[in-house]
């Protein structure tokens, strides 16, 4: 269990997101009936030295600013949620759009000064390259291409639900979708990807969060007016001019990493042109490896073995040696009698 803890912990720690007794118990899918168990490791991880808490919020390292930080971060999300309801009413009248839901840092409730606003959008199948193409040339005229309130960097359709890609980073992103638009169609994406339950079994839940369904009469007359064949072959020629687009933009990158970064099909679209999911999972992985692998045994003429919680608590002295030196005083009397002691931690009293 308390791995399980640090381990959300670690992850959202990459985000500089401290979180609150309630929501590290429930990312870390312990059950509701668990709460004197949870608290009990959680304690075990502060007295260890692993995590922190300060102003009822929990983080790993030593780094206060981040709950400032995260609390002005909570007051101007809910502005910015304002601006992404309007323009998810709008997305939704465009044709062939079968859900919109929010994503990114908004989807958890937090936003920074220079954060955009992802879309997570949801298309008929045979339209999705006709929905970005319609929804591009909006951007680019109406919004100068800003992306500062319209980042529509992922689009599947509604008969490709299920995403492939099962990690940490993907999980994330799908169990914290907010719907904005058609919460009976983001019910499905939740029913298909119940892989997810793997990393957040206590979010898989519906919250509409004033999600609308309703679809204007004049966007059903359009769909009905496209419904033909002809629209099929635009949309198959629209993903081939944009997948050739895409591709030459990214030339730079070789084929293993563009298709890390990208997903161009007919039936999905994933645009991460910044390689932030590859970042991300690369520090989630560092960090775990760094607090939660157990080290190999000693080698021969090596020291005794150093237990992983020894190389956290060792990592968090160096990083805030004063905290560390309050934590020894409070469990060895000594200490404080015996200014030796304190910086030789093997010494004993006769």
């Amino acid at each position: 269990m308390a791995d399980e803890l640090l381990k959300v912990l670690l992850y959202f720690d990459i985000f500089s997101y401290p979180l609150t007794k309630r929501e590290l118990i429930a990312y870390s899918g312990i059950p509701g009936g668990a709460g004197e168990s949870a608290d009990a490791a959680i304690k075990m991880l502060q007295r260890e030295g692993l995590i922190n808490r300060f102003g009822g919020l929990y983080y790993v390292g030593a780094n206060r600013q981040n709950v400032v930080r995260r609390l002005n971060g909570n007051n101007r999300a809910v502005g910015r949620m304002k601006t992404a309801k309007r323009f998810s009413r709008l997305i939704s009248w465009f044709p062939f759009v079968r859900g919109v839901f929010i994503s990114g840092s908004l989807s958890k409730g937090f936003a920074a000064k220079e954060d955009d606003i992802d879309y997570f959008i949801v298309t008929e199948p045979e339209r999705l390259w006709l929905v970005r193409s319609l929804l591009t040339i909006f951007k680019k005229v109406f919004l100068f291409n800003s992306y500062r309130n319209f980042c529509i960097n992922y689009f599947v359709d509604s008969n490709h639900l299920f995403i492939k890609e099962h990690n940490r980073y993907t999980a994330t992103e799908i169990a914290f979708l907010v719907p904005l638009f058609n919460s009976s169609m983001h019910q499905r994406l939740l029913d298909q990807n119940s892989w997810v339950k793997e990393y957040y079994p206590n979010l898989m839940e519906n919250n509409n969060y004033d999600c609308h369904n309703n679809e204007p009469a004049l966007k059903r007359l359009v769909e009905k007016l496209l419904s033909g064949p002809l629209t099929g072959r635009l949309d198959n020629y629209l993903h081939r001019r944009s997948r050739s687009w895409i591709r030459r933009q990214f030339s730079h990158m070789n084929d293993d990493t563009f298709a890390r970064n990208f997903r161009v099909l007919r039936h999905e679209l994933k645009y991460l042109p910044n390689s932030q999911q590859l970042s991300i999972m690369d520090k989630y992985n560092e960090r775990v490896n760094r607090y939660l692998k157990v080290a190999e045994g000693p080698q021969i003429g090596e020291g005794p073995q150093v237990t992983e919680r020894q190389q956290v608590a060792e990592h968090q002295r160096v990083a805030d040696p004063q905290r560390a030196e309050e934590r020894h005083r409070a469990t060895d009397p000594q200490r404080a009698t015996d200014p030796q002691r304190a910086t030789d931690p093997q010494r004993t009293t006769e």
